[in-house]
């Protein structure tokens, strides 16, 4: 029997202060473990995302595939992929000193034209180059009275519209203030059945806030339950539609002259203790349609488990 070996690591900390990241568990491999043990793996591990990488045929690429927790594949994982550039870091010096590493994404699922994301590393920052989902598309009112029931919210707690970000399968609503934010106490199953209902079908619901007071510009709460993880801690590709969101649809001038975001995620998911999920440095270019999105990770160990043979 063998052993598939694993670095556990958490996403957006951040060095000298109190934010508990994001844990993903990372394997690097000659080549992908089949289908059913790279599922098993990501079942037994729980984390909130596990993801495997194998070097591609060009130097310093490599293929990179995401399982949830209920073992589902995910298209894309802004969390795990910077966790991934940091394990490669640690096998790889060079890449702490200049050389970018790309991720090939799994080609059935399309993100972007080159289906890639960019990795560079500078100092403790790591950096994603990720696409802007400009073209967010106002959701229906029916989809919007189901989502703030599920959430349990008034109208009035929200700024009354829901955008749909289609290549990233997520709808974004903007919360009134951060302490409402915090405060939102959602159905979970109600938002499984509104994310399987054939005409609203998605992946998950992003809520924003604005931020008004210290060095946060942004607060955002990740809901994903129909894919296993009913609050992502801090999940990095919300930004590929959070940011866009705040730059062309706030409902104030806000974001709208701004091309840099500090986005904060509370902590523990749901809030409560004052502390913070996740810090994201996050840089839009509109004209490219990309956002830079840059964070820390924290390096805990590794993990081995029994292979199926």
């Amino acid at each position: 029997m063998g052993m598939l070996r694993f670095e556990w690591l958490n996403a957006f900390t951040r060095r000298g202060a109190d934010v508990q990241g994001n844990p993903a568990t990372i394997a690097i491999c000659s080549r992908f473990p089949s289908e059913s043990e790279m599922k098993r793996a990501a079942t037994l591990l729980g984390t909130n995302m596990t993801s495997f990488v194998v070097p591609a045929s060009d130097p310093h690429t490599y293929q990179i595939r995401h399982f949830s927790p209920d073992g589902n594949e995910n298209h894309v994982c802004g969390h795990a992929t910077i966790a991934a550039a940091e394990s490669l870091a640690r096998k790889h010096p060079e890449y702490r000193e200049g050389r970018d590493i790309i991720f090939l994404l799994n080609k059935r699922y399309g993100i972007n034209e080159a289906n890639q994301f960019q990795a560079s590393i500078e100092g403790e920052d790591i950096t994603l180059t990720m696409p802007a989902i400009m073209n967010l598309t106002a959701a229906p009112d029916g989809f919007y009275k189901k989502l703030i029931k599920a959430l349990g919210i008034r109208r009035e707690d929200s700024e009354g519209k829901a955008y749909y970000a289609s290549r990233i399968d997520n709808y974004v609503l903007e919360i009134k203030n951060p302490e409402i934010l915090e405060s939102i106490r959602p159905n979970f199953n109600r938002l499984v059945q509104l994310a399987k209902l054939h005409e609203f079908a998605h992946e998950g619901v992003m809520l924003t806030s604005r931020v008004r007071e210290g060095s946060a510009d942004i607060m955002t709460r990740v809901f994903l339950p129909a894919i296993g993880v009913n609050e992502d801690v801090a999940c990095g590709s919300s930004m590929c539609s959070v940011v866009p969101y705040w730059k062309l649809h706030s409902k104030d001038d806000f974001g709208r002259d701004k091309n840099r975001f500090v986005n904060i995620f509370p902590y523990p998911p749901g809030g409560g203790e004052g502390r913070i999920g996740g810090v994201q440095n996050v840089a839009i270019d509109v004209e490219k349609a990309v956002i830079k999105l840059t964070g820390q990770v924290t390096y805990h160990g590794s993990i081995k488990i029994p292979t199926l043979r």
